[in-house]
This record gives structure tokens, sequence and C-alpha cells, in this order.
């Protein structure tokens, strides 16, 4: 039997690599529209730092991570990595944040991910430019570590075209033509796409595709800084390879908003302890518009002031660095902070993955090939479903404020079930003010409190 004809929206990591999984599994009618210039296509994949931490309270997540890790390991460019296990340290410097990472190590042995805590002393050894006396403990994960995302794309790309596929750059997506409710074509500013299913990787531009359709996609674009400093001498006596750029753990300092990669003798730096930044879709540039790339919008050092003093205050030898460079990189939040995969209700054959970082863009592809060839994902996906919002969850606003209060609690110490507390309630009983009155403790479900 024929495979269905399928066109997937953006070669970005998860475009990419969705193409491979179809095409690994017989449906090679796939077409690959792409705004940009293969590879570096100037979408979150472009800019992306590349850090991959498998442990979280979701076991779905936790399995995507899980198999990006065992995927991209196994993946060259032309020589070249796509994936360093490194491995993934968490440090503590509070009480709170140990009790914390005792629970995370939990986590992960329920899932399968071999993990161990650490003392201070063992910190410090495995990242030795630390400041032992401001540590209390530490979580490391062996497996964890860094993706090369666009080498990884272009990797996945390339055997896909192998297979049959086609990729297609500089194609910006002008309309998606239904008959009867169901897709039967993309069109762009260069052609048409006969469709039977249509698949919107577009990631911080999903929320526009989506209205293609008369989707409302509940996802916000924001801006996230990071910086690249001079070189630091303590750190240039034991560095990397410029091949292999990384020899230590990807630190995650979450008690202050920040992580660390090595660049050779260089440190980058990364933060989500300033000011929101949200950013409006349909202010995005094209590629052909943007002085670097869409995804990257002019870095604001005021706004880094207070993370730098943290960054120096955990690591004392950046005081002889500098911040060298600096970007605004914008990427994907949802209301929920989980991805956003399924098919339209409303419209057959559009189906959505995006919102989806590189730490899960590997099982998040594998899981849409499984729901589209075999009709269910071998992974529980519900915590994904695109429509598992209710109407009065999708207002403009409502979308807005709490992906900007999901970006500021990326790395709060949360319960997986906790219920947030900011923009509540969209929804409530008659009985809401008495049961007030009488002292009721509320939880919020589907916007109803």
């Amino acid at each position: 039997m024929a495979s269905p004809r399928v066109v997937i929206i953006g070669a970005g990591i998860v475009g990419s690599g969705l193409a491979d999984e179809l095409t690994e599994r017989g449906w090679t009618d796939v077409t690959v529209l792409e705004q940009g210039r293969l590879w570096a296509a100037g979408g979150s994949s472009s800019h992306a730092p590349g850090l991959v931490f498998q442990t979280n309270g979701s076991k779905a997540m936790t399995e995507y991570a899980r198999y990006t890790v065992e995927k991209y390991s196994g993946l060259e460019l032309d020589g070249q990595w796509c994936f360093r296990q490194v491995g993934g340290l968490e440090i503590a410097t509070t009480p709170e944040r140990l009790a914390e990472l005792k629970r995370r190590l939990g986590f992960a042995t329920s899932w399968g991910v071999d993990g161990r805590l650490l003392d201070p002393d063992e910190c410090v050894a495995v990242w030795p430019l630390l400041d032992r006396d401001r540590i209390l403990g530490g979580y490391l994960v062996p497996s964890d570590g860094l993706a090369k995302a666009v080498r990884a794309a272009e990797v996945m790309g390339r055997r896909t075209i192998e297979r049959g596929a086609r990729f297609f750059d500089q194609q910006t997506v002008t309309a998606i033509r239904t008959d009867g409710g169901h897709v039967t074509a993309v069109v762009t500013d260069r052609g048409e796409f006969s469709a039977d299913i249509v698949v919107s990787c577009a990631g911080i531009w999903g929320p526009r595709i989506g209205a293609m359709v008369g989707m409302r996609t509940p996802l916000q674009p924001l801006a996230h800084q990071y910086v690249r400093t001079t070189e630091v001498p303590a750190l240039a006596t034991m560095a990397a390879s410029v091949d292999l750029e990384n020899d230590r753990p990807v630190l995650r300092h979450q008690d202050r908003d920040l992580y660390f990669r090595e660049h050779v003798d260089r440190l980058g730096v990364g933060a989500y302890g300033h000011r929101p930044m949200p950013i409006d879709p349909e202010t995005l540039l094209s590629p052909r518009e943007a002085a670097v790339m869409p995804s990257v919008v002019d870095f604001t050092p005021a706004d880094f002031e207070e993370s730098w003093a943290w960054a120096v205050e955990l690591i004392p030898a950046l005081r002889e660095s500098k911040i060298e460079s600096g970007i605004n990189g914008v990427f994907s939040f949802t209301p929920d902070g989980f991805p956003l995969m399924g098919e339209s209700p409303d419209v057959g054959g559009f189906w959505v993955a995006e919102a989806v970082w590189v730490t899960h863009s590997a099982g998040v592809a594998r899981a849409m090939a499984e729901w589209l060839v075999d009709g269910a994902p071998r992974t529980d996906a519900h915590e994904s479903d695109v429509n598992r919002f209710e109407p009065h969850q999708l207002g403009p606003s409502h979308i807005r404020d709490r992906g900007v209060q999901n970006f500021v609690e990326v790395y709060d110490i949360l319960h997986p079930l906790q219920p947030m507390e900011a923009l509540r309630p969209l929804r409530t009983a008659p009985f809401f003010q008495r049961e007030q009155e009488l002292g009721a403790v509320f939880l919020e479900g589907a916007g109803w409190e």
C-alpha cells in the first residue's frame, strides 16, 4: 500500500527528526519545507546551546530525553560528533535544593536513568572551578550531555533524502488548503505541495501556521539570555580540544537560574533569572530579514548583570574573565510546560509537534511517527496532547501570561502535580465564594477552580 503524502513544515531538529523516523518506517512520500536555508535555518534549533538533561518528574518526558541521548549518540556528521555524554551535574546551595536533588534521584531511578548524589568534595572533583564553600551537594547523571542540534538535523536530513524524501528550503508557507475539513495541500511563496497529512514543526512560528487552519496554538515565544566569556585562565589549563569543546559535565545552578557549559577555554552561561521577555509571534522576522537569525534578538546587557554576579559568586575563576558576546535567544513555552503534539480536532490531517526542546526532540519525533504510522505512540503522550486545553484556556492573554509564568518557574522547586498559582481562577462553580468563606483550599484543573 502506498504511503500517504506527508508535508512537514520546518527542518529544525524536530522536523528533520520526524522525517527520519517516518522514512525509517517506510513512509517515503515525505516533503519537508523550510523557510530558511538548510541546515542552520534560523529557528531555535540553530542557536540552542544543546543541553540534554534526562531527569524529569514526568515519565514520558524522561523517555523522550532518554531516546534523544540514545539516538544522537549514534550520529556523526562527516566524522564530527552530534552528541557527547559528558554528564550533567546539578548543584545545591540551599537545604531545600539539596532535598530536591534527592527527589530528582528518585524520579530518575523510577524511570530507569542512572544517577547519583555527590557531596561537596565530589562536586569539586568533577567540576574544579566551583567554590567548595558554597555547595551543599550535587546530583550527577553520567549519561546526560551536549547535543549539536544543527549537525544532528543535517545527518537525519541526509539519510531521509537517501530514502526518497525531499527537502526544500527558502519556502515561506502562506496557506494550507483544505477540502471537506481535511488538508489537501501546503502553499508557499514558491509553489504548492499536495498533502494527505501536514505536520507543523514550525516551533516559535507555530501560532502563525496553526492560524492558517483556524487553530489557536497555545505557544508563547520568549527570549532567554546566553553569553560566552573571554578566555577563563583557570579553565584554559584543563580545556578540551577544539573538536571536543567540553570535557566536564554540563552544570546547572538552579538556585540562581543558571547553567554552564564549556566552549574549549571559555564558558557559556545561560540565565533564566532575568525579566521575562515575551515575543509576539506576529513580529518574528523571516530569515531573509533578520540580521543574525529570526530566533536571536539583540542582547540586553543590563538584564544579565545580576546573573553575571551570581555566576562569579559560584565560579570565582570568572573574575579573570568577562562577557565576550551574548544573545537573547527565542524559544517556546506553553501554559503548562509540556510540548504540543497531536492532530487538530477540527481539521483532519493537520498535526503539530511544537514547543519541543532539543532535550526531548528525538523522543517526540519517534512518538509522532508511531502515532502517524501505527495509530498510537509507545509512550503515554496525554500530557503533551495539543487538545488538552479547554477553549477558555486558549485566550491570547492567558497563553502569554502562563508562558511567562513557566519561564519564571523553569528552575523552581515544584511538585510535578502542583497547580500553578498565578492567573487563577478562570472558571468557578456557583459555590466558589461560599467555599472561600468556609476556608476551602482549591486546586486548579483545566482552568476550573
